[in-house]
């Protein structure tokens, strides 16, 4: 098991961004949630099965297939107590 099986699609937060890798020409773009939510036919899909079935948008590549990976746009913060 791995993070992409476990997740779907509808949980990812909206100020969550996939950075997708085309396997084939090594192209990478980044999606919203929303925007893939809106090509898939059911709300359900698991991040594995769109990593599976999303085509590369790079004329002349249309690659099936891409290396996911999740971006945060939140503010990280660090740890705010500890020695003197």
């Amino acid at each position: 098991m791995n993070w992409q099986r476990d997740m779907s699609l509808r949980d990812l937060d909206d100020s969550a961004v996939l950075e997708a890798t085309c396997l084939r020409c090594t192209y990478m773009w980044l999606q919203s949630p929303v925007q893939l939510l809106i090509k898939v036919s059911h709300r359900d899909v698991r991040l594995c099965e769109v990593a599976e079935n999303l085509a590369c948008p790079r004329p002349g590549c249309r690659h099936v297939g891409v290396r996911l990976a999740l971006i945060k746009k939140q503010d990280t913060s660090g740890f705010v107590g500890g020695m003197p």
